[in-house]
């Protein structure tokens, strides 16, 4: 029972330096990179509470052993729960549209918004705009003069969505007309 205690210690650990270190890492990253910073902070915050687990509280348990089972086990599991974390929250709040017609509902006088309205605050330019840049500074996609051309690593994302997509039956993919392997300028 002792170990167990310690174990969630580390978990504990983990999660008081992820608070901080989230509030600071998202205030800093503001409109840039969110996924980034989120994955940063949670492998920073999993791997320093398992470095403290192992050396700080590793008198605690029964055997040296357990103590190294429990740090790097409490580790992951603060990082299995952080991820869900953001997930569940931050990402799709960043990146769900909806929360972004809600948010505007929300900030409006008395919750109110003409159709008209939301779509001249909420620009579908906007934001794929937004998604864009996102897209360039992760070396998805990158400008060629006027064109966006995927790169190595767009084709391999795009093809596990794809994947996904066809698994799951859900046909939120726009299937390609000329395939994947093909540029935009050959003929169907």
């Amino acid at each position: 029972m002792h170990d167990l205690l310690l174990y969630f210690s580390v978990v504990a650990v983990s999660g008081a330096v992820f608070l901080p270190l989230h509030i600071v890492l998202s205030q800093a990253k503001r409109g840039g990179p969110l996924v980034m910073a989120l994955g940063a902070s949670i492998a920073v915050s999993a791997l320093a509470g398992s470095i403290i687990g192992n050396f700080v509280i590793s008198g605690g348990f029964s055997a040296p052993a357990v103590a190294l089972v429990a740090s790097i086990g409490g580790a992951l599991t603060f990082a299995g729960f952080a991820g869900a974390y953001a997930l569940i929250l931050p990402i799709s709040v960043d990146r769900s549209l909806s929360a972004h017609i809600v948010g505007l509902l929300y900030a409006s006088s008395g919750g109110r918004i003409r159709e008209s309205e939301l779509f001249r605050l909420y620009t579908h330019a906007a934001l794929l705009g937004k998604r864009l840049r996102e897209c360039e500074q992760s070396r998805i996609l990158e400008r060629q003069g006027d064109e966006l051309v995927i790169t190595a690593k767009g084709r391999r994302i795009a093809s596990v969505y794809f994947a996904l997509d066809r698994l799951m039956q859900t046909r939120a993919m726009i299937e390609p007309a000329s395939g994947p392997s093909e540029s935009s300028s050959s003929s169907p």
